[in-house]
């Protein structure tokens, strides 16, 4: 039925996937309504002859003509489409455009993720590509890596459970600390990177014992943030102590005797139970970092401040210097402030040397 010169809401409604693309929910619901792409398409006033969108790696964007006739012809309320599509209404298409339809390519350092399969089964009959925060997402319930490297987007971890504990941790931090814990796990997988390419820290034990059970090499690079991210998840927790601690103006642990930057050094290695590797030179990495997070309140100052309100360690932290400003999707290597990358020739970091600029290296 017409209404408008638009139709009524198509006889199937595919479920709402969270953080699904827009191209990606617009090929399963013409998918499901037996309809081809650019039929559906059409119908939201896109024009004629539009070529087909490969959901992987393309986007389609629509004006507010375009999401209000989406609405109708999904039979979803508009606001629940923009709640799980969370590109739906970033189009910048004004509602006076001739063009209500736009399909774009993603950036390469910004592709989507495909969706746990075991997620979708029985809810998409295709394969669902969400917009993803990082280059790679962890299923907690199925205990699965999803990505997009080398065609492997589906690779089971659940021979490696500290993989998916890590991912319930670190959401756990992200909801304690706010999106300033994104920057901090982007800081602390490339402090893990450093570790890794100088073989130093779990190389010759745990991060072995992990490549052994995926079944992967130290060639496989793809592989290298599920190999390591049980430890980089610890030393973003560890982390966001020592922020929560500048933030106040305040030393590691709140200035008593002994637990200076130094000591929080060494406590990460001890939490992470690496203390030996940490003194034979893990520490340059931790050290680097402190280095761009330096507290610059002076210590007569700290001394003379009050203690913190009860409850400031679950309150969201500020942006703090270098991380002025963190994206919310996109690859973490683009966050992070430390200079080396997956897969270039490490130097000093003393002299934070890079032979690879950001979104060329392998991707977080």
């Amino acid at each position: 039925m017409l209404m408008d010169g638009v139709p009524g809401p198509l006889p199937r409604r595919p479920a709402l996937i969270a953080q699904e693309t827009t191209a990606s929910f617009l090929w399963r619901l013409a998918d499901m309504n037996g309809m081809a792409w650019a039929e559906l398409v059409r119908h939201v006033g896109g024009p004629r002859g539009l070529e087909e969108t490969d959901p992987r790696l393309q986007e389609v964007w629509l004006g507010p003509v375009a999401r209000e006739r989406l609405a109708r012809v999904s039979g979803r309320p508009l606001e629940q489409l923009e709640k799980a599509l969370p590109t739906l209404a970033q189009a910048r298409i004004t509602a006076k455009a001739r063009r209500q339809v736009r399909v774009e390519a993603w950036p390469e350092e910004r592709l989507p993720v495909q969706a746990c399969a075991l997620c979708v089964a029985g809810r998409a009959e295709r394969p669902v590509w969400r917009v993803g925060s990082d280059a790679w997402a962890v299923c907690t319930r199925h205990g699965r890596w999803t990505g997009d490297a080398q065609g492997r987007f589906q690779v089971s971890v659940a021979q490696v459970p500290e993989v998916v504990e890590a991912q319930v941790r670190r959401v756990r931090l992200e909801r304690k600390t706010g999106l300033y814990a994104r920057a901090l796990m982007a800081d602390a997988l490339q402090v893990a990177v450093y570790w890794w390419q100088c073989r130093q820290m779990g190389s010759r034990g745990v991060w072995a014992g992990r490549q052994e059970a995926l079944g992967v090499t130290r060639a496989a690079l793809w592989a290298v943030p599920m190999v390591v991210y049980p430890e980089a998840v610890v030393v973003a927790e560890a982390m966001a102590v020592r922020e929560r601690q500048r933030a106040l103006g305040r030393s590691f642990a709140g200035g008593p005797a002994g637990w200076t930057t130094g000591r929080w050094v060494e406590w990460v290695g001890e939490r992470l139970g690496m203390r030996e590797e940490m003194a034979e030179g893990g520490h340059r990495a931790l050290e680097a970092w402190l280095v761009a997070h330096r507290n610059t309140v002076p210590v007569v100052e700290r001394l003379a401040r009050s203690a913190p309100a009860a409850g400031y360690r679950s309150a969201p932290l500020r942006m703090m210097e270098p991380h002025g400003e963190v994206p919310r999707f996109g690859p973490l290597e683009q966050v992070t402030c430390l200079p080396w990358r997956l897969g270039s020739p490490m130097t000093s970091v003393t002299r934070r040397a890079v032979s690879r600029p950001p979104g060329q290296g392998v991707r977080w």
